[in-house]
């Protein structure tokens, strides 16, 4: 702005010079004529500063990863009048990217206003925002700058749900094991209130027989198991009804980056593929996440599992001070997909301070062992045991 000015100043000496030195008529032309060019330069930024609005538009609400997407960008006006310079520039969270120019400078000169198109990609799962960082207008010469009057910033802001998939990481034993091993603890009183009745092994509680290849998982007594040392499954008909329970801890750190967004969308891809496995075992699951308040969902059924998929599609990192109500509670019980990676040591001494909670992690997030029940997913959704 400073050096318009100058750039400004030195044409009016120029003016001014030739008025004297060359002829005058013709200097004082080029004074009068530069100074009307400003005073209208001027009018037009103060008009449009109260007549121009500007607003974010995208194409859909909801779209799966690696879809395209575009972006308008509506610049209206209330008057006939020609804007002034009007510089946009945008943002976006790092699961959503484009190839085309973030900063734009325009003067929309059409009644109805005009409209920028600008192609996005969806990259990562949950919430994609893109915003205007910042709207300026600007008079002809660059001398004189200011923001919009009246700015509406709901209008500045616009979001979309980006998908996460579910995985086929097909039957993982350990997993099931793992998860079985969870249940069965939670029924344990019901299973020693049944030791009156033998069954046809020999066993005292359910009637067991060796578990053939077909048998569902649920149905093993790892604990019978590992007494006879060999697979033995229950075979009356009641299954277990215990739930296991899932967290998915979405920490908020003050710069995401695109690895931060590749990770969650790792961890939260994983958490929906083990949902799958269990649930194809005919397990129920009680997920909770942080979405404007924490929720549960009870996923015991494939239409449930959408619901989940859907909802996660809106995820975003929740506040530091959400996570202290759930995660420092969680006991052995519970399995927590967590979003942290390695350079977030704050993040993670959180789980010093848990019941003995189960910790599920990328590879991609460097993190050691820190649990005593601690397992990693690979790129290939396979669940490694650092136990």
């Amino acid at each position: 702005m400073f050096k318009n000015l100058i750039n400004f100043i030195l044409c009016l000496a120029l003016g001014v010079l030739l008025c004297v030195y060359v002829s005058g008529l013709g200097g004082l032309f080029i004074v009068i004529l530069l100074c009307l060019a400003l005073a209208f330069s001027l009018i037009l930024l103060a008009v449009a500063r109260k007549t121009v609005d500007v607003k974010l538009e995208l194409s859909t609400a909801i779209a799966g990863k690696g879809e395209a997407v575009n972006l308008e960008i509506t610049v209206s006006k209330s008057t006939i009048l020609p804007t002034s310079f009007i510089e946009l520039e945008i943002d976006m969270t790092p699961n959503v990217t484009t190839e085309h120019m973030r900063q734009f400078r325009i003067i929309s000169a059409r009644r109805t206003g005009d409209i920028i198109t600008v192609p996005l990609k969806t990259e990562f799962c949950g919430e994609g925002v893109i915003m205007l960082r910042s709207v300026k207008l600007s008079d002809y010469f660059g001398i004189v700058s200011c923001s919009l009057a009246g700015r509406d910033n709901s209008a500045m802001v616009t979001s979309m749900k980006i998908m996460p998939e579910i995985r086929d990481a097909g039957v993982q034993a350990e997993v099931l094991k793992s998860a079985s091993e969870n249940a069965a603890s939670n029924e344990e009183e019901d299973e020693e209130s049944n030791e009156s009745a033998i069954g046809l092994t020999g066993i005292a509680g359910y009637e067991h027989r060796r578990y053939e290849v077909g048998d569902p998982l649920k149905r093993v007594n790892w604990k019978l198991s590992s007494k006879k040392d060999e697979l033995m499954v229950r075979l009356d008909e009641k299954v277990l009804t215990a739930t296991q329970d899932f967290i998915l801890d979405y920490p908020s750190i003050l710069v995401p980056d695109r690895q931060y967004y590749q990770n969650a969308d790792r961890i939260i891809e994983a958490s929906l593929s083990m949902l799958s496995m269990l649930l194809m075992q005919g397990y129920q699951t009680s997920y909770t996440y942080y979405l404007d308040g924490w929720k549960t969902v009870e996923v015991g059924d494939e239409k449930s599992l959408i619901f989940l998929q859907e909802e996660l599609a809106g995820i975003r990192p929740m506040p530091p001070e959400a996570r202290y109500e759930k995660i420092t509670v969680a006991d052995s019980t519970v399995i927590c997909f967590s979003c942290c990676m390695s350079n977030m040591p704050q993040e993670l001494s959180l789980f010093y301070q848990t019941r003995g909670c189960a910790l599920v992690v990328t590879q991609m997030s460097g993190i050691g062992k820190i649990c005593v029940n601690m397992w990693k997913v690979t790129d290939d959704f396979e669940f490694i045991s650092l136990s």
